[in-house]
C-alpha cells in the first residue's frame, strides 16, 4: 500500500521530496522484513522458498507484467476515450468490450499452442503482442479514429494476455507438488493484484508527472489565470473544464491544448509499457528455456507428429 500510494502520489510532491523517497523506502523495507520472516517460520502466509524454482518465479512475474499491461492500459485509455473523444461513461466502457472478446476467443488458443509448442513461446509471443499494442498507442492523436487503430491496439494486447494468462498459470501449478497447490493459487492470485496496482500506479504516475508539468507551462503562455492552470494540472477532466469554462473565443483553443498535452503524456506512459512489456519477453527467452509443455502433454502428442511443417524454433 505504501509502494503503490508513493507511486501515485510522487508527481505532485515531487520525486525527490522526502515524502516520495521515504515512502519508497520505508515500502522496500517492510517488503524485505516481511521476507525475511516468511523465511524463518514453518507455516508461513507465503512460502518464498517457491520463487528459488525458475519456471514458477518467471511465470508469476510474466503474469504480473501481463496485469501491469492490462489495467494501467484501462486506466490509460478509458481517460483518452472521456477526455479526448468525448464518449460518457457507458460508451467508454462499451468500447473496452472487445478486449474481453478477444481474450475470450484466444485463451483456449494460447493452450493449445502452448501443449503443441511449449509455453516458452506462447508467453514470449504474448509479451511481444503486448508491446506491440501499447506500440501503436504511440501512434495514436486526438484524431485518431476507434476503429482504425485504438481497436487493433486492444487486439494485439487481449491477445498477449490470453497468451500469458493461461500458459503461466498452468506453469505456476505444475511447478508445485500437490500439497503446495493451494500456495501455488494464492501466488497466482497475488501476481495479477500486484501488477494490476503497480500498472495503474507506474503508468499513471507518468502520464500525470508530463501531463502537469506540460499543461502548466502551456496554459500560462496563453495567459490562463494562475488559479486555472493549478485547477488544469490536477487531471486532464479537469483541465477540459477549465478550458470549457474560458470565453468562447479561447476555450476551443485551450481545449485543444490540453487534450494535445494529454496525448503526449499517454504516449510516454505506453512507452514505459513498451519497455516493460519487451524486457519480459527478452527475459523469458532465456529462463523459461526447457521449461514443460504441462502434465498432461502427452494427450497432444499425436497431434503433435500428425502436424505439418516445421516446429517453431523458440522451444
Amino acid at each position: 500500500g505504501l509502494l503503490t500510494y508513493s507511486v501515485i502520489e510522487g508527481p505532485h510532491f515531487g520525486w525527490t521530496d522526502i515524502r516520495t523517497i521515504a515512502g519508497l523506502v520505508v515500502a522496500a523495507a517492510v517488503l524485505a522484513l516481511f521476507a525475511r520472516r516468511e523465511l524463518s517460520i514453518a507455516d508461513p502466509i507465503l512460502d518464498i522458498r517457491l520463487f528459488a524454482n525458475r519456471y514458477f518465479a518467471t511465470a508469476a512475474a510474466m503474469i504480473s507484467v501481463a496485469f501491469f499491461a492490462l489495467f494501467g492500459f484501462i486506466f490509460l485509455i478509458t481517460q483518452y476515450f472521456q477526455a479526448v473523444k468525448g464518449y460518457g461513461p457507458l460508451e467508454a466502457g462499451v468500447r473496452t468490450l472487445p478486449f474481453a472478446i478477444v481474450m475470450a476467443v484466444f485463451s483456449p488458443i494460447a493452450m493449445i499452442l502452448s501443449h503443441r509448442f511449449g509455453p516458452r513461446f506462447v508467453a514470449v509471443t504474448g509479451a511481444l503482442s503486448l508491446s506491440g499494442g501499447f506500440a501503436l498507442v504511440e501512434l495514436a492523436t486526438p484524431d485518431s479514429s476507434y476503429w482504425l487503430l485504438i481497436i487493433e491496439a486492444m487486439t494485439l494486447m487481449a491477445v498477449g494476455l490470453a497468451f500469458i494468462s493461461g500458459p503461466c498459470t498452468q506453469m505456476i501449478m505444475d511447478a508445485l507438488s500437490p500439497e503446495q497447490a493451494g500456495a501455488g493459487s494464492a501466488v497466482n492470485d497475488t501476481t495479477r493484484e500486484l501488477g494490476g496496482t503497480l500498472g495503474v500506479a507506474v503508468l499513471g504516475s507518468v502520464l500525470t508527472s508530463v501531463y502537469a508539468t506540460t499543461v502548466g507551462d502551456r496554459l500560462t503562455g496563453l495567459g490562463v489565470s494562475a488559479g486555472s492552470v493549478h485547477t488544469a494540472q490536477d487531471s486532464v477532466m479537469a483541465g477540459v473544464e477549465v478550458a470549457r469554462r474560458a470565453p468562447e473565443a479561447v476555450s476551443a483553443k485551450l481545449e485543444d491544448v490540453v487534450q494535445q498535452v494529454f496525448v503526449d503524456g499517454l504516449h510516454s506512459a505506453v512507452w514505459v509499457a513498451v519497455a516493460v512489456t519487451a524486457a519480459a519477453a527478452a527475459a523469458a527467452v532465456g529462463l523459461l528455456r526447457g521449461a514443460p509443455r504441462g502434465r498432461d502433454q502427452d494427450t497432444s502428442a499425436v497431434a503433435e507428429n500428425a502436424s505439418a511443417g516445421p516446429s517453431i524454433g523458440l522451444r
